[in-house]
Order: structure tokens, then sequence, then C-alpha cells
């Protein structure tokens, strides 16, 4: 009886075990930017968020999905489509607050995004829900639609009106802030003129 207990004691010691955690501490000494790890950046962009947005995993149709203001309560998003063109994406947006269809794509104020010309669609109110949602009282909604290689780029903010309101500035230097990454160049293939 008395050799199990004298083991039961002793073995921990020549381990290094100890019956009392010690406390531990971690420190960061460096910091990094933030990537999409196996994620196909569209049209190879790459983006700049502020440190005010919190970004979440990413959805089929949000590549970049970031969340801000009080208790998360506006969504930042970015996604490409290839139904539709600008102004038919614009005006089911304007639909989605009971808002009147544009004309036509010069009544959006105009950016240059991504080395592009992007259209601006800015709109206030109740949102009507669609998609499953539930409406929601004072809202808005503040997107980018681009028009590129036969796709469409979306960026776009949407959430309570006041809050959106905080984040406006944010959301504009962010999009003038993204940027394109050139692919990475492949050799030319071996050819041979033809004799």
């Amino acid at each position: 009886m008395r050799i199990p207990a004298f083991l039961a004691l002793t073995i921990p010691l020549f381990l290094g075990v100890s019956c009392h955690e010690s406390e531990r501490s971690i420190s960061a000494t460096e910091t990094r930017e933030l990537t999409l790890f196996d994620q196909k950046y569209p049209g190879n962009i790459k983006d700049h968020p502020p440190m005010e947005w919190r970004r979440i995993p990413g959805t089929q149709m949000r590549v970049f999905n970031y969340v801000a203001g009080p208790d998360d309560s506006v969504q930042i998003f970015m996604g490409d489509s290839s139904k539709g063109g600008v102004l038919p994406n614009a005006n089911r947006w304007l639909g989605q607050f009971g808002k009147e269809e544009a004309a036509g794509v010069e009544d959006f104020e105009r950016i240059e995004v991504l080395e592009r010309e992007t259209f601006l669609v800015e709109v206030q109110g109740d949102f009507g829900g669609g998609m499953g949602q539930e409406a929601k009282k004072d809202q808005a909604l503040l997107g980018f639609l681009r028009e590129t290689g036969g796709q469409l780029l979306t960026l776009k903010m949407t959430g309570p009106a006041e809050a959106v309101a905080v984040e406006r500035q944010r959301f504009l230097d962010y999009a003038k802030s993204l940027e394109i990454v050139a692919p990475q160049l492949l050799p030319e293939p071996d050819t041979k003129p033809e004799s």
C-alpha cells in the first residue's frame, strides 16, 4: 500500500508536473494585415477595411463581409453577380424601400472605384423586406454598382438610417481604397516558329 502512494506523490515531481497551474500570459509582438485564405478575390480585388469594422465569414454571395455600428447593426458586403446590369439592380434596391424606379443610370452619382466608373445608389426609408426578411422602419442603403468583364460588382451597406449615416464616410473611403491586385504572370509557353 505504501509503494503505490509513494509513487503517486513522486512521479509528478520527476515528470515536471505541478499540482498547481502557473499563470501564463501571451502578448502580441507583431501585427499583419488580415487576408482571405483559400478565397479568391473577385476580380483580384484587395480591400482595406477601417478598424471600426469587424470582418465576419463570407458567403457564396458575399465575398467581403463586415459588420459595424451599434450591436453590429450595419452590414457591409461585396459580391458579384451575372444577373442584370446596373440599372435593374439599382431599381431593385430602390424598390425594396418603396421608391420609384430611376429612368436611367444618369440619375445616380458617379464615382471612380477600382479604376472604373461606378454608380452610387443612396436611399433611406422603410425597408420592405424581401427574400424572407421582415419589414424594418427607418433604414438606409448605400451601395455601388459596377460592371466589369460581364459581371456586376456590388458593394453595399445597409442598416438603421442613423447608424449608416455614422458609417457613411468610412464606407466611401473604403470604396475608394479598393485596389486591383494584378494576377501572377505565367511564363509564356515555348513556341517554335513554323518552318
